[in-house]
C-alpha cells in the first residue's frame, strides 16, 4: 500500500534522451525509415511561445528567412517510455535550430526529420504524440492509452484553436490520465533506491526529490 501527494503530478518527467537507444531507433524507423534522428540545439526566439513550434518557426522564416523543417521531437521518460511529438525546427544555411522554448529548459532536442508530415495551419489540427512503452512496468500501457484517448478526443472536438468538451467528458479523461499516471509513478518509486536518480527529470537523487511525496507501508 502507498500514499502519494498529488503535487508530484506537477513534475516534469520527460526530457531529451541522452543517447540514441535501440528503442528510439525502432520508433524512428516506424515513423520515417528514410531519416535518422539528430540532436538539434535549442535557441528560443524572443517572440516564441512554448508548445507553438509551427507558428514560431513560420514567423521566424518571415522575419529572418530560411525555411521550416517538419519532423518529430523525441522525448524519453527513463524506464517508462519514449515519445515522438510532431514538431518543426528552423533551417538556415544548412543549420537546424529549435526556436521554441522548452518547459524543462533543455538545451538540445533529439529531432527526426519528416518533411511530408506538415502542419495544417488552416484547421490547426495536430498529430497526436506517438508513445512506445519500454515494457518494464505493465502500468505504462494503461497510461499511454489514457493519454492517447484524450489527445484523440481533443482533435475530434477542436475547431481551430478552440476545443469543446462536456464537463463530464473532460472530467473522465482527466481522472483516467491522473489515475493511470499515479500507478506508473508508484511502480517507478517502488523500484528506485534513495540515492538513485529521481523518477522525474530533475536530475536530483530520489531521496531529495519525489521520494518526499510518496510513502509505502506494509
Amino acid at each position: 500500500m502507498a500514499t502519494i501527494n498529488r503535487k508530484v503530478l506537477t513534475k516534469n518527467f520527460t526530457t531529451t534522451p541522452s543517447k540514441i537507444t535501440p528503442t528510439i531507433e525502432r520508433l524512428c524507423a516506424e515513423i520515417n525509415a528514410n531519416e535518422s534522428p539528430i540532436f538539434v540545439p535549442v535557441k528560443p526566439d524572443l517572440e516564441a511561445i512554448s508548445s507553438e513550434c509551427f507558428h514560431n518557426v513560420s514567423k521566424k522564416v518571415e522575419r529572418d528567412g530560411g525555411s521550416i523543417l517538419y519532423g518529430w521531437n523525441l522525448w524519453e521518460w527513463s524506464r517508462v517510455f519514449v515519445e515522438a511529438e510532431h514538431h518543426a525546427v528552423w533551417v538556415k544555411d544548412g543549420e537546424l535550430t529549435d526556436v521554441t522554448p522548452k518547459q524543462n529548459r533543455e538545451r538540445k532536442i533529439l529531432f527526426l526529420p519528416d518533411p511530408s508530415r506538415t502542419y495544417d495551419f488552416a484547421n490547426q489540427k495536430r498529430l497526436i504524440n506517438i508513445k512506445r512503452s519500454l515494457r518494464r512496468y505493465p502500468s505504462v500501457e494503461s497510461w499511454i492509452k489514457a493519454t492517447d484517448d484524450f489527445q484523440n478526443a481533443v482533435e475530434r472536438n477542436s475547431v481551430g484553436d478552440q476545443a469543446s468538451f462536456s464537463q463530464f467528458e473532460m472530467h473522465h479523461h482527466q481522472e483516467a490520465i491522473m489515475n493511470a499516471m499515479l500507478d506508473v509513478i508508484l511502480d517507478l518509486a517502488a523500484d528506485t533506491k534513495p540515492r538513485e536518480r529521481c523518477i522525474c527529470a530533475s536530475g536530483k537523487e530520489f531521496r531529495k526529490c519525489c521520494s518526499k511525496h510518496i510513502q509505502f507501508w506494509n
